[in-house]
């Protein structure tokens, strides 16, 4: 009966110390010569680790907790997607948490999951200052955390970005170059740095070309959902209309106010121009489609399991990654031509 193939089967016959093989499925350094190798031994065996042991003889538990405030986030659903490509690929399991599963903020499981040890590390993503204490927990019990989108930096903790402020200024622009000069921001929660930077970033964008935005049109929604863009739009465009375009915090606010927008008979991109940011799926699918700022969610999914890798592999590694944001251009904006009979009928 022909043996089973095991870590020193492989070792023996790519001439190397079982501790490289290790290495190798461990995700550590080994050259690539001898990476190939392997690679081509452990093929030609038919051999597979064990998840199982490959955990016990790492001292893990072979899951990753990811923490989010609602999985019924559109953004959140692209950055789960990634996290769970790599994960598969790492036969690590997830435990997943809403911090509002029943329309109330109960951090209670994330901290039994710390106290226990139930998982290898912890994924926060866009947690909050209410969530200071999770993250605090995490530090002191040793567990490795990563941060993505927060809504503020913690010192102890790696965090993953987009460059928002860079996107607002590149939005700034896309809306001057249409001819638009009176421009209205209605953002996320107004604690919230993306929210801050988009908005920075916007208005320095416009100062660049000579224009400034009016504090009056300036307005922060309560949360990123779509119905917090559709409560702000309906007392917006209960007003007279004073603007040609409208940035908000997110696409899932943009859709909501898209929403409210058609509803008054206010055409778009013809009357008004609407941009968003994230590039969610649907802002295709909608007809205008929405211009918007995209964020790489899945490739950030991926990369926050790779960080948590690391920072298990070696204890005290912090680092951020902020990644660009790309414009895509879809048919909610447009060049400003609203005729002044047109304007005083929507006034």
């Amino acid at each position: 009966m022909k043996q089973k193939a095991n870590i020193k089967t492989v070792a023996a016959r790519a001439g190397v110390a079982a501790s490289t093989v290790s290495r190798y499925f461990n995700g550590h350094y080994v050259s690539q010569s001898v990476r190939e190798r392997l690679a081509e031994i452990i093929s030609e065996l038919g051999y597979t680790r064990s998840a199982t042991a490959r955990n016990l003889s790492l001292g893990l538990k072979g899951c990753f907790g990811v923490v989010v405030d609602s999985t019924q986030d559109p953004w959140f659903t692209q950055l789960l997607m990634g996290i769970e490509e790599e994960l598969a690929a790492r036969d690590i399991s997830l435990m997943l948490s809403s911090l509002e599963l029943r329309g109330v903020y109960d951090p209670g499981i994330v901290f039994t999951w710390i106290r226990e040890q139930r998982v290898d590390g912890l994924i926060l993503v866009k947690s909050q200052g209410r969530d200071r204490a999770l993250a605090h927990a995490a530090i002191q019990a040793k567990l490795p955390i990563v941060m993505v989108v927060p809504y503020e930096n913690l010192a102890d903790a790696q965090t993953l970005h987009c460059d928002n402020h860079a996107a607002g200024v590149t939005v700034a622009n896309h809306l001057a170059e249409l001819g638009h000069r009176c421009i209205a921001f209605a953002g996320g929660p107004g604690n919230s740095l993306d929210t801050r930077e988009r908005l920075r970033g916007l208005r320095d964008g416009l100062a660049a070309c000579g224009l400034e935005m009016d504090d009056r049109n300036v307005s922060f929604c309560g949360s990123f959902e779509a119905e917090a863009g559709v409560r702000w739009a309906e007392i917006f465009f209960n007003s007279p209309l004073n603007v040609t375009a409208v940035v908000t915090g997110n696409d899932a606010l943009a859709l909501g106010v898209m929403r409210v927008a058609q509803q008054h008979g206010i055409r778009i991109p013809a009357d008004l121009s609407l941009v968003g940011f994230d590039n969610i799926p649907e802002c295709a699918l909608l007809w205008p489609g929405l211009t918007t700022m995209a964020q790489p969610m899945r490739e950030m999914g991926k990369v926050a399991c790779q960080d948590l890798f690391e920072a298990i592999a070696s204890p005290g590694f912090v680092k951020t990654v902020i990644y660009p944001m790309q414009l895509v251009v879809r048919e909610s904006s447009g060049p400003v031509a609203i005729k002044e009979s047109r304007r005083n009928a929507l006034v």
